[in-house]
């Protein structure tokens, strides 16, 4: 799962990451897993 834009210029000299960007993807992460957990006990 990626959360950085194709702006941010990811493993390039003037990479860069946004502090918005990293704390969306601490949020969704737990969240995708819980809603993945469920789907799998459906199957």
């Amino acid at each position: 799962m990626g959360f950085g834009l194709d702006s941010d210029a990811i493993h390039s000299p003037n990479e860069h990451y946004g502090i918005y960007n990293f704390m969306k993807g601490i949020e969704t992460i737990p969240l995708f897993y819980k809603h993945y957990a469920a789907l799998s006990k459906k199957n």
